[in-house]
């Protein structure tokens, strides 16, 4: 009995809400819409454009305007709604995959383990984007495998994975040319990313940092 009266309160509350939403729209929108309409009626009465016999539709007007509220109504719910469910994901975006048999490796120090796991786990998922970054950062931070972490950068921006992965691994290539000193690579990198995120923080830091080495060459 509780549960369901607190469903059944619940509901009052919804239904409550949406009528206090409706009675806003008709308090805001209904007197200006029916205004507009009249004007626009008694405009086309002075052009001549209509005849005082049709200006005595004016009576149209109500149920014109109980029309509009009704569909702002529904269309201002609609948008909230959808607007919402972009800001939380409402579900759609799938949470980023995880590897529990790396992670315990890699907690116990086993890194050239946890890189084989991973090496295994790309061969049988070779669209798993997520596993060529994590593996890439644990060759480059933990068992100085900076080669085979380039190759898996390049491969993840190769196959274009989704905006953040793609962001992560022009970053990574990034980070790992400025700590080996490949100022070549590191210019073209910079200039790729200032390019392709013109106008972002990201990007303008990017050009900042590659205005910077052209100039410390000179």
């Amino acid at each position: 009995m509780g549960a369901g009266a607190s469903v059944d309160d619940r509901l009052k509350d919804v239904d409550s809400a949406e009528r206090a939403y409706l009675l806003k729209v008709a308090v805001f929108f209904g007197p200006a819409c029916f205004a507009i309409l009249s004007m626009a009626w008694y405009f086309c009465l002075r052009q001549d454009w209509i005849s005082r016999g049709v200006f005595l539709l004016l009576a149209l007007n109500v149920p014109f305007t109980i029309a509009g509220i009704f569909a702002i109504h529904r269309v201002a719910g609609a948008t909230s709604t959808g607007l919402v469910k972009t800001i939380f994901a409402a579900g759609d975006i799938p949470p980023p995959p995880t590897y529990p048999r790396q992670d315990v490796l890699i907690a116990r120090g086993q890194y050239a383990e946890a890189a084989d796991y991973f090496r295994d786990h790309i061969r049988i998922a070779p669209d798993d984007h997520e596993a060529r970054l994590q593996l890439a950062h644990l060759l480059e931070t933990r068992l100085h495998g900076d080669a085979e972490a380039e190759r898996l950068y390049q491969e993840v921006r190769r196959m274009q994975p989704d905006p953040r992965q793609e962001v992560r691994a022009s970053n990574g290539l990034i980070d790992l040319y400025r700590r080996l000193g490949r100022s070549d690579r590191l210019r073209v990198e910079l200039a790729r990313f200032a390019d392709r995120y013109r106008g972002s923080a990201a990007g303008d830091a990017a050009a900042r940092e590659l205005s910077d080495l052209k100039t410390a060459s000179r």
